[in-house]
């Protein structure tokens, strides 16, 4: 089935907030270690978490936007879904305004629920694990 003009509109407008945001992340992380560490530290987070979430959330993305392995792409949008709700509860509890958190918590669940149909990849369940009968 081929994609209509509003999911590909959809899907490459939530693809490119999604990105954007953890690009943005990224390069914060490697540019202002000590001061994204403190940030960490202050929501509770280790500090020394930034190095490895960088690198994590940097893989992510050259696997979503390479879209060639399609397990590991499953992955990488469910640890940024994770990423995101982890950061919004940080926030929240901090009393801020996670506005970025909220509009990834959004754009995330769109991007990966179109790239399938937008990219003309086959559909499939995550939750069907086999096609075969269970025999008692």
């Amino acid at each position: 089935m081929q994609a209509r003009l509003w999911e590909i509109i959809a899907y490459w407008i939530a693809t490119i907030l999604m990105v954007s945001l953890m690009f943005f992340a990224v390069q914060m992380y490697l540019r202002n270690p000590d001061a994204i560490s403190g940030i960490f530290v202050g929501f509770s987070y280790p500090g020394y978490a930034v190095y490895p979430l960088a690198a994590a959330k940097a893989t992510a993305l050259i696997v979503i936007l390479f879209n060639r392995w399609r397990n590991l792409k499953d992955i990488a949008y469910g640890a940024f879904f994770i990423n995101l709700m982890m950061a919004t509860y940080a926030h929240v509890l901090a009393g801020d305004t996670p506005i970025h958190a909220y509009s990834g918590l959004i754009a995330v669940p769109i991007s990966y629920v179109l790239s399938n149909r937008v990219r003309g990849e086959p559909a499939r369940d995550a939750f069907l694990l086999s096609k075969r009968p269970i025999n008692n």
